[in-house]
């Protein structure tokens, strides 16, 4: 009798298979090498069509094809329409419906548990843990953030020929270098510091805030004064410039950002539309957390800021996917989309939502199983939906693959990020990746193996193994069955983990301060 589906993943589990030497130039982790090792060939046979239709891409067009990175913030598995939400949670998302109607909907995306650690792996393809970005960066994380020595997406792509462009909510931090300008971009316009927390800026008052806040979450915000450090506004500049402030911080700002911010990527899409150059554009809106959109949207059904902003969100990315269509591109254009994490139902009820279990900063499912989707007229196919596992790390890799510039991802690091362009262009199944190791801040918290998903927390013994296709909830520790026979396999899945970090040991940052670690005590 032939092995089933989980019974060869189980067998693969527990075969040992070390360090090979990879067909690519990148350093990839030791899972990738031993999946490398089992398919290379099948691989290597599948990579020749992809090549042979992005050089007819090329041909047609005579270009290569522009690149859109959405990044919505905060946004749950179940949210959208597409994926069990919308008009049931009290707003529409028809554009985001028809992304995902009109091209590859993932049904098990995965991105980095909070903010800033999303960021740093989408813009370098690598977990942030390897580069010290261990959490969000809040307001006095001075000397921290993205270091010169990471290569970013926008750097690559620029080598490639493209021109670039960041717009949005940056979070990779403030200091000389750092900057979005600095790493990458032919110019941006970014928020300075972390935009949701704003109405605690030094010198807006407390009534002021609360009024604001509309829900009283963070009335012990410090007296007239505000949060004790300045956070600025947003910031203006093009490479090799210094960058300037264009707006300080004001509430209605806050309320309007999302908006300005469409505006500029759809002002940088039709300036270099008829450029010889392809374009990069990398949209990060600052929503959808617990206050603040725009004025325009605040009347949907279910009342709540949460609604409003999906609502506000779902308008513009319309906006953006009509003018590729006005502007004749769209076709020579991939667009990604996807949330950086899981939403902060804690906040309920104008935080965001998910069936799945947890939230934002944690490694069960909630906090970072997201939606997310490609979209590509004419060159992806209508209609798909994969179970297919991708990392939020994976969209670098992705877009360097096909920028023509993995050559170019440099070898001294371990690069997390896995090419899916035989996902994107040759449909499901063709994954090559079926693994993802969960990091919360520096710790290793959870392993998924196709269907299975350990967790390491030593509290949660005996709990801690779910069959996540059957139970994508993790409400149903399976401790008598797959993962009886899962657990060794895990074991040298995670020693061949460590292994590779003793290889290419992790960057440390001097000086990060742990979420909610602030130098006065928030509740006196």
């Amino acid at each position: 009798m032939g092995c089933s589906r989980i019974g060869l993943t189980l067998l693969s589990l527990l075969v040992p298979l070390g360090f090979v030497s990879s067909t690519f130039a990148i350093q990839p982790d030791a899972e990738y090498l031993a999946r490398e090792k089992q398919f290379g060939k099948q691989w290597a046979a599948e990579d020749e069509p992809i090549q042979q239709k992005l050089a007819a891409l090329e041909k047609k067009f005579g270009k290569k094809p522009n690149i859109v990175f959405i990044l919505a913030d905060d946004i749950g598995y179940t949210e959208l329409g597409s994926y069990g939400g919308g008009k049931v949670r009290g707003f529409a998302t028809p554009n985001l419906d028809r992304m995902a109607d009109e091209g590859m909907r993932f049904l098990s995306f995965y991105s980095e548990p909070s903010c800033t650690p999303t960021r740093a792996a989408l813009m370098t393809g690598r977990h942030p843990v390897r580069m010290g970005l261990l959490g969000v960066l809040f307001p006095g994380s001075a000397g921290m953030g993205l270091v010169d020595e990471e290569v970013t997406v926008a750097e690559l792509l620029s080598e490639a020929g493209y021109t670039t462009g960041m717009f949005g909510k940056w979070h990779l931090g403030d200091d000389p270098g750092m900057t979005p300008i600095e790493q990458g971009f032919d110019e941006a316009v970014w928020s300075e510091g972390n935009p949701p927390w704003w109405g605690f800026h030094k010198g807006v008052k407390r009534t002021d805030n609360a009024g604001y806040v509309n829900m009283g979450a963070f009335a012990w915000a410090p007296g007239p004064e505000g949060f004790p450090y300045d956070t600025g506004g947003i910031m203006s500049g093009k490479k090799g410039e210094e960058p300037r402030m264009v707006a300080p911080f004001s509430l209605e700002l806050y309320n309007t950002m999302d908006t300005d911010v469409a505006d500029g990527v759809i002002d940088f899409v039709e300036r270099n539309a008829k450029s010889e150059k392809p374009f990069f554009v990398y949209y990060a809106g600052k929503g959808n957390h617990f206050w603040g959109a725009h004025p325009d949207f605040m009347n949907q059904p279910a009342g709540t800021n949460n609604s409003a902003q999906m609502a506000e969100h779902d308008h513009n990315v319309g906006r953006l996917l009509r003018k590729l269509e006005e502007l004749g591109i769209a076709k020579n254009t991939l667009v990604v989309w996807m949330s950086d994490n899981g939403p902060m139902y804690s906040m309920h009820p104008h935080g965001g939502y998910s069936l799945l279990r947890g939230e934002k900063g944690d490694t069960f499912e909630g906090g970072v199983r997201v939606p997310g989707m490609v979209w590509w007229p004419g060159t992806i196919d209508q209609g798909q939906e994969t179970v297919d596992i991708v990392q939020v790390s994976d969209m670098f890799t992705t877009a360097a693959s096909i920028a023509g510039v993995k050559n170019k991802i440099p070898n001294d690091r371990v690069t997390d990020g896995v090419d899916q362009s035989a996902l994107l262009l040759l449909g499901e199944g063709k994954s090559r990746r079926d693994y993802i190791f969960h990091y919360n801040k520096d710790k290793l918290e959870a392993v998924r193996k196709d269907q299975m998903k350990y967790r390491t927390k030593p509290e949660e013994k005996h709990k801690n193994c779910y069959n996540i296709q059957h139970d994508p909830g993790e409400r149903y520790p399976d401790i008598s069955h797959y993962c009886l026979w899962a657990g060794p396999g895990f074991g040298r899945m995670i020693q061949e983990h460590k292994a590779m970090i003793e290889k290419f040991p992790h960057r440390v940052q001097k000086g990060y301060q742990r979420e909610f670690d602030y130098p006065f005590d928030p509740m006196k």
